[in-house]
């Protein structure tokens, strides 16, 4: 047989290989697979002319790139790409969360400590009691709490002193974490 007729039997078995992997899992053997055949069809095409040969050798590396942009857009649409892949309403990284936004308008509000916390415990802000973490000291039960940041999902608050209390009353500005 004529080289330029194994040049793209070759070309063609490639790119058969190359759908199956879109579709079949292998584990990347029928990309090895269609990478082989892709470059004994450009070995074939430099057996025929040397002319021949680098324009298709130009051709392929032009057609690659767009198959795989193409391959790419459409794995996420085949069986397998849905199974790999969560659908964006499914995944939770990308969904709204409704807690922390909660969680975060407590930042800067004032509390009450309802257990005695070495690092974590009970506070009551606005009527809500919370699981909360100390930043820095141990707070005994009936002391007063601000809440500095939210971690995940996690209240950080810290003891407040009698300076801290009267400024705030007097102007309701919230707290800043001097540690940030």
């Amino acid at each position: 047989m004529y080289p330029v007729y194994w040049t793209f039997s070759f070309f063609g078995l490639a790119l058969i290989v190359a759908i199956m992997e879109i579709f079949l899992p292998s584990g990347g053997l029928l990309s090895v697979l269609a990478i082989s055949l892709l470059v004994a069809s450009v070995v074939f095409a430099f057996q025929v002319d040397f002319v021949f040969g680098s324009l298709y050798t130009f051709c392929v590396c032009l057609f690659v790139p767009i198959f795989l942009w193409i391959a790419l857009n459409m794995w996420p649409n085949t069986w397998i790409g849905r199974q790999i892949l969560l659908a964006p309403e499914d995944d939770p990284a990308l969904c709204p969360d409704e807690e922390q936004d909660l969680l975060k308008q407590l930042i800067g509000k004032h509390g009450m400590a309802k257990s005695k916390m070495l690092l974590v415990g009970l506070v009551e802000i606005e009527g809500n009691q919370y699981n909360a973490v100390s930043d820095a000291e141990a707070i005994e039960a009936g002391e007063p709490v601000g809440v500095i940041r939210i971690e995940g999902s996690s209240i950080i608050v810290r003891k407040l002193h009698k300076v801290e209390i009267q400024s705030a009353s007097s102007e309701e500005v919230p707290m800043e974490d001097p540690f940030a």
